[in-house]
């Protein structure tokens, strides 16, 4: 097997020292184009690749990047961020980055729980993917590392910000129900001080304002724990314990829409025949359930790899600037929603 080419090879081949093939190969240093093409021509022909660890040394980076989110949005339940993740990954393959991914625990407890690429700091930036602890953020910004959020934000920790249009989304999905004939139209969710679920309670009501139509405080449910497929049962359980009788329910996500659908059955009220149901994500489980979930189609993986983009210009640019991007949402229509037939039971029916 042949030895794999170095530095000094492409260097002798192109009749140039190792130092000026460094600058060419870092993009540092005046180096003239004829002389540049030369070391090019010399890397093609060589079929030269430059190991990682000596290039980043010479530039200073490690040519990683984290991906760190809450442990309870990475399993199998919980796929949205797998996806966003992927995303990152995929384009972080285009700019020549390995992407560290970790999670970190519900109770982060300080500075000390920190990922451990971040002490060692072998990470050059960091993406933060969803809800974390907001003493982490704190922390995050004395390590003085770069951070683009995905679907989050934080008015006390200013930095870029990749989201979803969560209230034209919403918005959308009222739309759909009034266009089936629904007026009595309810919303579930879970999390209310999540920036993400505010905005999808505000298009809620957008949606109803625009059709003319006053939202029923009795036909709205907010629970307090996690959005979970347990807590979507458990809120349209609740619902159906009090005096809304809505047709058609909007929820802050599929897990949410996905329970309540269980719950509804055990109940034996029929989706759609006798209750519409909208969710919003589009996760795989939604999918394949029965009835298929109508909901609001967010592209994951674009997510992910805008915050990669978005990252990479902030490490090459070095620009320190708070600002969103918002990725763009549709509905998908399928078995879950149906024109209107009958309302909930009764109470106690």
């Amino acid at each position: 097997m042949a030895p794999r080419p170095t530095i000094r090879d492409v260097a002798k081949m192109a009749k140039v020292a190792p130092s000026t093939v460094s600058a060419v190969l870092n993009d540092k240093g005046p180096v003239h184009p004829r002389t540049r093409a030369r070391i090019r021509r010399a890397i093609q022909t060589l079929n030269f690749t430059p190991r990682r660890s000596a290039r980043d040394l010479a530039s200073g980076t490690s040519g990683n990047i984290g991906f760190l989110l809450s442990e309870q949005f990475f399993s199998r339940t919980e796929p949205f961020y797998t996806r966003v993740f992927l995303g990152a990954e995929f384009e972080a393959r285009t700019h020549d980055l390995y992407v560290l991914l970790t999670t970190v625990e519900r109770r982060y407890r300080g500075p000390h729980d920190l990922p451990r690429f971040l002490h060692e700091k072998n990470v050059d930036g960091v993406i933060v993917a969803g809800r974390v602890p907001p003493n982490l953020l704190r922390d995050l910004k004395e390590v003085r590392v770069p951070v683009v959020l995905v679907d989050y934000g934080d008015p006390e920790f200013p930095c870029p910000r990749v989201l979803m249009d969560n209230t034209a989304g919403t918005a959308l999905a009222v739309k759909h129900l009034v266009e089936l004939g629904h007026r009595d139209i309810g919303f579930i969710a879970a999390e209310s001080d999540h920036p993400s679920v505010k905005e999808r309670i505000a298009g809620y009501h957008q949606g109803m304002h625009l059709a003319g139509l006053v939202p029923d405080p009795d036909c709205m449910r907010i629970e307090e724990t996690e959005m979970s497929v347990e807590t979507g049962e458990r809120a349209f359980e609740n619902l159906c314990q009090g005096r809304g009788r809505p047709t058609a329910l909007v929820c802050s996500n599929d897990a949410m829409a996905i329970g309540v659908i269980r719950a509804a059955k055990r109940a034996g009220v029929k989706v759609p025949d006798r209750l519409s149901v909208v969710g919003f994500d589009d996760v795989t489980e939604g999918r394949l359930h029965d009835p298929p979930l109508t909901t609001v189609r967010v592209n994951k993986e674009d997510l992910g790899a805008l915050a990669v983009q978005t990252l990479v210009d902030r490490l090459h640019n070095g620009r320190e600037r708070s600002f969103e991007i918002r990725v763009a949402v549709e509905l998908l229509v399928r078995a879950s929603t149906a024109g209107v037939n009958r309302t909930l039971p009764a109470r106690g029916k």
